[in-house]
């Protein structure tokens, strides 16, 4: 609620314009101008975005296991991402 209240005082106590209260904020003009003209002093909840599943999921058990090993290893004998890549790209 704090950008909220930041737009409301520079655009209606300070009299500083719209455009360059969101400038200052960082917030979109449109945005500025829809939350101004709502009555109400609350900045809108947005839903949760949902992850689906990942691409990397059916190798996380393995990635895990390799970059376990590589951790014990010295710096200059890890695997790099591309050999990472090609390693499981090789198992399908």
């Amino acid at each position: 609620m704090s950008t909220l209240s930041k737009l409301r005082r520079l655009v209606l106590r300070q009299d500083v314009s719209v455009r360059e209260a969101s400038r200052r904020l960082g917030i979109s003009r449109n945005t500025a101008t829809k939350w101004l003209k709502d009555g109400q002093m609350a900045e809108p909840r947005y839903p949760q975005r949902v992850s689906g599943p990942s691409i990397l999921d059916p190798y996380k058990e393995q990635l895990s296991q390799w970059l376990k090993a590589d951790s014990h290893r010295s710096k200059r004998d890890r695997r790099g991402i591309k050999a990472m890549f090609e390693a499981l790209r090789a198992q399908g």
